[in-house]
């Protein structure tokens, strides 16, 4: 009579820590980049749009998500310059004509510089986000597949 012998080893509690960690890191360098991409297709005149331009990321309620936003005022009038900027109409000045168009590394798209530099960024990028996070996510899969 043969004997045999079954071993099952449980990873599932490495694989979730693996998992949640590359999600984590997968979408704070999305985030990056979108904040790279929003800076290079924002208007420059004297950098301070520019500058203001920040990433945030959280994980409230069991969800990772990352924020773009900014806060810049106009120096001169205090009034609210990223309304005017992101949603207005302007010509753009000299200095924002020379920066050329802004390109993303994760997810593959390229924008103008001018309005709707911050939220038109992420309705360009959707695909490219998707494969570059399946990409991350498969990486794991493929270290616990066995």
């Amino acid at each position: 009579m043969a004997n045999v012998h079954v071993i099952v080893i449980d990873n599932t509690a490495a694989y979730l820590t693996a998992l949640q960690t590359e999600i984590k890191n997968a979408t704070d360098d999305m985030g990056n980049d979108l904040q790279s991409v929003a800076r290079q297709a924002a208007p420059e005149k004297t950098g301070n749009l520019v500058k203001h331009i920040t990433v945030k990321s959280s994980a409230s309620s069991g969800a990772y998500q990352v924020d773009l936003e900014s806060t810049a005022i106009d120096p001169d009038t205090g009034n609210d310059y990223v309304d005017r900027m992101h949603n207005g109409k302007y010509r753009l000045g000299a200095k924002s004509k020379a920066k050329g168009t802004a390109s993303s590394r994760i997810g593959n798209f390229r924008k103008r510089v001018g309005p709707n530099y911050l939220q038109g960024s992420g309705e360009l990028a959707k695909n490219g986000y998707q494969a570059y996070m399946e990409k991350r996510v498969g990486t794991v899969n493929s270290r616990f597949a066995e």
